[in-house]
């Protein structure tokens, strides 16, 4: 934990740093603010200057070649025609060209060359107006190709071009350099690099926009430079071989496009930021280093009498009342602190005697002296609770003392009356255990009782199950005697036709016998033949009549036959139905039987339960008898105890 001389002291010196940083950041910003705005007011003139300035000088080349374009002798005059020449040589050297010269619509030149290809002169045929080529090395030096279209009732009849050195723009930007490490330079519509103090940028064609898609860190300078090729006006940062750069960009006005830039340094121009930053971090150590030995001292002055105030509060907490207060000389709040610490100090010691004083006599038991000490402020709260802690143990205690001794009285009753149940609970376990023995050899035949019956049950199914299978007999021997009296009704309708046969076999052996006579010699053979026919169905009838009286006493006796069959099976299937009623309730016995066997076994059960709970009641009354004779006697010690106490 800080102390408070530790945190004035932090306080004071956190104060004066913050103080003194914000004083110096607040300082430098506004310097750097205004060095920001110092470089953009002179770097955005400056290079609209410088592109006002290459614009004229370009407007006075395409203005010459504009007016040579113009002339007659360029209209009708071939690239080499004679007469041109000296005229060529006059403008080169009257308006600073290194060469002139014309190109016809086909693109031959004075030089004798063909430039019908080039780029240059397809733009200038193409749009008919004023072109510039590339920059572009000659042989000897860096090169621009102006071209200006020569119309003649609006046709294309050739160019009039002229050869201009690159190093005017770097002669330009030279002087524009701002500080020893700023740089101007010029960009054509590509962003090469097309104007440069240094002549060999120049000539190895710089180009951040494609170098920045090789490497990355290059991007910030492509992203200025796209903002130039694309003919804006404004200012930009970037960070350039390890310095921060400023740079103000315009465009060159005119037939070409090209933008000029004017880089500065901000660490050159920001040096004496930095010389201001540094004296300000000495100005605000000088500050910290001068506060440091007044802040110890007034966080000694004020921390000093806190710390013994503490130290006596610390003895106060741990319970020390007696310890001496600390001494303080001062006479500001300190002094006040110290004082009000000794009041307190004394004031709990008055309270803590007078609750120790009557806290004491309660602990001996004695409860006559009351209590009439008054206290003050919040402490008048630790007055009631005294005050009520020994009313309220004074009145327990009495209630406690008649209580005691109504419980001594009861007790003992208690005791008595458990003895007397433990007794009865006693013998009523030895009936339960009685009850359950006789009840248990009820179940018993009650169970042999059961299977009995079930077996009585199989057999009655048995009987009924042998009286079906003779029923189904008579039933089979009945269609055997229908099928017998079928079949004798037949036979007597044969045995009708017999006798049919038979009466008719005699009426012709009769007329036979007639025919014989009647013919009489010649006959007597027809006559002997019709006797022995006659006497053939005379026997025929006799046999038939004979077998027909045995037909008829088989049909009667089968039909006396089927007739006792009919009452046997009269008489199976009353006692098959007598048998399914047997069967029927001897099923009955037997569900009864088990249903008394099963609450015979819920009885069991019963008794069982009864008799635990029996038990557990005689193991309760037991105990409980325990119990009130040890109540009895705590009953009369605790009447004793009670007594001990001084009470009104």
């Amino acid at each position: 934990m800080k102390s408070i001389k530790l945190k004035i002291q932090i306080s004071m010196l956190a104060v004066v740093l913050i103080g003194s940083i914000l004083i110096g950041v607040i300082t430098a910003l506004l310097n750097a603010q205004g060095i920001d705005d110092m470089m953009e007011k002179t770097v955005g003139p400056a290079t609209q200057m410088a592109a006002d300035a290459v614009e004229w000088k370009m407007d006075h080349y395409w203005t010459a070649l504009q007016e040579a374009a113009a002339s007659e002798i360029f209209q009708t005059s071939g690239p080499k025609s004679k007469e041109l020449i000296p005229i060529r040589d006059d403008i080169a050297q009257r308006n600073g060209f290194l060469y002139t010269g014309k190109m016809d619509a086909a693109g031959n030149s004075s030089t004798g060359y063909s430039y019908a290809n080039e780029d240059y002169f397809q733009q200038c045929k193409a749009t008919m107006k004023p072109y510039i080529s590339d920059i572009m090395n000659d042989g000897e030096q860096m090169i621009f190709l102006l071209e200006v279209p020569i119309v003649v009732n609006d046709r294309f009849e050739g160019v009039v071009y002229g050869g201009i050195s690159a190093d005017f723009l770097s002669d330009i930007v030279v002087n524009l350099a701002m500080g020893n490490d700023g740089v101007a330079y010029v960009l054509d519509k590509r962003g090469n690099v097309i104007g440069h103090r240094e002549a060999s940028v120049v000539k190895e064609g710089s180009n951040m926009l494609e170098a920045a898609k090789k490497d990355s860190s290059l991007s910030d300078i492509a992203a200025v430079n796209q903002r130039m090729v694309e003919g804006e006006t404004g200012f930009g940062a970037y960070n350039f071989d390890g310095d921060n750069k400023f740079v103000g960009f315009s465009p060159i006005g005119g037939n070409q496009e090209w933008s000029i830039a004017i880089e500065t340094s901000q660490r050159e121009f920001k040096s004496t930021l930095d010389r201001s930053i540094f004296l300000t971090i000495l100005v605000v150590l000088g500050v910290v280093l001068s506060t440091f030995p007044v802040a110890l001292i007034v966080g000694h002055t004020i921390s000093g009498p806190i710390k013994k105030c503490v130290k006596r509060l610390e003895l106060l907490a741990d319970g020390d009342l007696h310890s001496p207060m600390p001494v303080v000389t001062s006479r500001d709040e300190t002094a006040k602190l110290a004082k009000a610490l000794n009041t307190t100090v004394l004031r709990l010691n008055d309270v803590v005697q007078d609750v120790d004083h009557h806290l004491g006599l309660m602990g001996n038991g004695d409860f006559h002296e009351e209590i009439t000490r008054t206290y003050w402020g919040d402490f008048e709260a630790v007055e009631k609770s005294i005050k009520a802690i020994h009313s309220s143990l004074k009145n327990t205690l009495q209630q406690i003392r008649q209580s005691a001794e109504t419980v001594a009285a009861s007790a003992v009753q208690v005791s008595n009356g458990a003895q007397t149940l433990s007794q009865g609970a006693t013998e009523q376990a030895s009936a339960v255990h009685e009850l359950s023995a006789t009840v248990t050899g009820i179940s018993e035949n009650a169970k042999q009782t059961s299977l009995a019956a079930e077996e009585a049950g199989q057999f009655v199914d048995q009987a009924a199950a042998q009286l079906g299978a003779s029923v189904d007999i008579v039933g089979e021997l009945n269609a055997a005697m229908e099928k017998i009296s079928s079949s004798s009704a037949e036979i007597s309708k044969i045995i009708d036709t017999i006798e049919s046969i038979a009466f008719q076999t005699n009426i012709l052996a009769l007329n036979a016998s007639v025919e014989a006579a009647r013919v009489g010699e010649a006959g007597k053979g027809s006559a002997v033949v019709a006797d022995e026919v006659r006497d053939l169905a005379g026997k025929s009838d006799e046999a038939a009549k004979a077998t027909k009286e045995l037909i008829e006493s088989s049909i009667t006796a089968v039909t006396e036959g089927d007739q006792v069959v009919n009452r046997v099976t009269e008489s199976l299937d009353k006692t098959s139905s007598i048998a399914e009623n047997v069967t029927i309730k001897m099923n009955a016995v037997v569900a009864a039987v088990d249903s008394q066997t099963t609450a015979i076994s819920q009885i069991m059960d019963g008794i069982d339960q009864i008799s635990a709970v029996v038990e557990s009641t005689s193991a309760t009354s037991e105990e409980s008898a325990a119990t009130s004779q040890e109540l009895s006697n705590q009953s009369i010690l605790m009447n004793e105890s009670v007594r001990k106490f001084r009470l009104d």
